[in-house]
């Protein structure tokens, strides 16, 4: 049965959400009448905008605009239009099934007939979502404009020590079993992680340390397990599964390291290194130091150098100072459990201007900063 609608040509106040979206122009349409192309994937029970974007041109010659699948018309809109609007013909489809892939073709009626936009809309039985609670839940998928960015890499991750374990979070949604299912892990382009048939095979690097719990795959979580996290563990891993004909791939997640910053939550980028200090002489001053994201260095090992003599040094809650800087140097013993391991030195003497390096060691894991005290007044 056929819908009819009046199309608001207004320009839309929209917020886009995340799909994946390939977008490409004919060139030898004129401009105002440019054909768009759309893949748009979604999952069963999802709302799902399709998009027809009228510029002003075509808002100002057409009358109506028809929405077809195939060949069968599944919406028809009357086009009321203002000089010089752009509007929008968008399709709506709520608590969509697998049944409804397929292409799906918007067509402006005015004194010609023309094909505005054409989109293969791709429904698949269930997607993988980084968040447990986010399990069921239905997405409003609207495609990207294609002036949009979409974000290259995911930030989505926990944050690991080296010699740790970590585990990347994958689910099935809706609930389903994975026992059946084929599950990929990948970082970068190299499949780590192969479930297939009930068999795993890892991959080099990752033999013994990586792995899926049988139980946990009955509920749909497909979860990465990785034991003894490597500094060359750091980085993106995608999960891909296959089942029934359909292949879904997660948005990412990524393992990434603490770090020593100069300030709290800080990133490196924003920073020159060595990061300056100033201080006049016979003065106090405190070289800065903050562990990101924030955690607590009470069970750390923290040193304080300057130049290659350990000036500070802390040791399961022992302090050792160095010589010539006896009763001079401490930490914010009150702050370590909120991850700030900056050294307080008084009275600052002539011979204490130059460089300084901090060094946080936990388990395997060492993280460094550099700080340059200089004199103040002199540049």
């Amino acid at each position: 049965m056929l819908r009819r609608k009046t199309v608001d040509t207004k320009k839309p106040d929209t917020v886009f959400a995340e799909s994946r979206v390939d977008t490409l122009s004919v060139s030898s349409r004129p401009k105002a009448f440019r054909r768009q192309f759309h893949t748009v994937r979604a999952t069963a029970g999802d709302t799902v905008h399709l998009p027809c974007r009228l510029s002003p041109e075509i808002s100002a010659a057409a009358r109506e605009i028809r929405w077809f699948r195939g060949t069968d018309c599944v919406e028809v809109s009357q086009v009321t239009v203002g000089s010089g609007c752009e509007g929008s013909g968008k399709l709506k489809l709520r608590d969509v099934k697998v049944t409804d892939s397929g292409q799906y073709r918007c067509e402006m009626l005015g004194e010609k007939k023309e094909e505005i936009s054409v989109i293969h809309l791709h429904v698949s039985g269930f997607k993988l979502v980084s968040r447990s609670e986010d399990v069921g839940k239905p997405s409003q998928v609207e495609p990207l404009e294609p002036t949009s960015k979409k974000q290259s890499s995911p930030d989505f991750g926990p944050h690991v020590f080296c010699g740790h374990d970590a585990t990347l979070p994958c689910y099935i949604s809706p609930e389903t079993s994975a026992v059946a299912m084929e599950i990929r892990w990948f970082k970068g382009t190299d499949c780590i992680y192969l479930y297939l048939n009930g068999q795993v095979t890892e991959g080099r690097g990752y033999e013994g340390r990586v792995g899926t719990l049988t139980e946990d795959l009955q509920r749909g979580n497909v979860s990465l397990s990785l034991r003894d996290v490597q500094r060359s563990d750091y980085g993106e891993y995608r999960c891909e599964v296959t089942h029934g004909g359909h292949r879904v791939e997660n948005d990412g997640v990524r393992i990434k390291e603490f770090k020593l910053l100069c300030y709290p939550e800080l990133s490196h980028s924003f920073i020159l290194q060595p990061f300056t200090v100033r201080a006049c002489a016979a003065a106090d001053v405190t070289l800065p130091g903050f562990l990101s994201p924030k955690t607590s260095a009470v069970a750390m090992e923290i040193r304080w150098f300057k130049g290659t003599d350990c000036l500070y040094l802390y040791l399961n809650g022992q302090v050792t100072e160095g010589r010539g800087y006896e009763g001079r140097v401490s930490l914010f013993t009150d702050e370590l459990e909120n991850g700030n391991v900056s050294l307080k030195l008084k009275d600052v003497q002539r011979s204490d201007y130059g460089e300084y390096r901090c060094e946080v060691t936990h388990g395997k894991h060492k993280m460094e900063n550099n700080i340059r005290l200089h004199l103040r007044g002199k540049y």
